[in-house]
């Protein structure tokens, strides 16, 4: 867990002036966590649950009866939420004991929750196209590990974009990930986004849309592909 901690927060004091004081410092790095916990419960939890899926026989049961994947997803949400509780309650624990307590406020009610909205559709999105390629590739971890790790990192998800370097802001603004992270710190934090507010809601959520639907378009080819062909074995590595 110590090595979680530096890893998410080597960045943000890299990144962050002078003129923050730890809370703050310690609320960043609690905000980063957070949406890297979700992007982790997309990649493991939604999208390499298909690996067992495919394993253990049940998704040519949902094919075949026509009952879809939507019983399977509801019932482990569940477990999926317990989980982020409990890592977000660690890591606001040694937080605290290592930094400062981190404060957990709402700036902008109304803005967090579409801006979580729309997140949570982004990791839909990529949780699909996810899915889709393990089905393709038949390799999962590491796929998984390195998008993973990546995402966050490259696409604002870790500290604002204001304060990465001009390249990175570029690459993250082609992204419907950073947008909604921007979203989320800006309701939270009170961190002006790069781009103004309206043109980040507006292309956010165009993106967003996008997004979702390419992943529930892709996700669609690949399971039509594979009922042609057959399911191939999903190795972890």
């Amino acid at each position: 867990m110590a090595l979680w901690i530096t890893m998410f927060s080597a960045p943000v004091i890299m990144f962050t002036g002078s003129d923050v004081n730890v809370n703050e410092v310690a609320t960043r790095i609690f905000i980063g966590i957070m949406l890297f916990l979700f992007f982790s419960t997309a990649s493991w939890d939604w999208a390499a649950e298909i690996r067992w899926m495919i394993n253990e026989g049940r998704i040519e049961y949902y094919i075949a009866s026509g009952s879809g994947f939507l019983p399977h997803y509801l019932g482990i949400l569940p477990i999926s939420i317990l989980w982020l509780v409990i890592a977000l309650i660690v890591n606001y624990i040694l937080l605290s004991i290592l930094w400062s307590p981190p404060t957990i406020r709402v700036l902008n009610l109304v803005l967090f929750i579409y801006g979580f909205a729309l997140f949570l559709m982004c990791l839909m999105g990529y949780a699909l196209i996810l899915g889709g390629t393990m089905i393709s590739t038949s390799a999962v971890g590491f796929i998984v590990e390195i998008i993973n790790f990546v995402l966050p990192v490259a696409t604002g998800g870790l500290f604002p974009l204001k304060l990465m370097p001009e390249p990175l802001q570029v690459f993250a603004l082609l992204t419907p990930f950073s947008y909604t992270a921007e979203l989320i710190r800006y309701s939270m934090l009170g961190i002006e986004p790069v781009v103004e507010l309206n043109y980040l809601i507006i292309t956010g959520s165009i993106y967003t849309m996008v997004f979702l639907l390419i992943g529930i378009g892709y996700f669609k080819y690949q399971l039509r592909k594979v009922l042609r062909e057959g399911f191939k074995s999903i190795s972890m590595w």
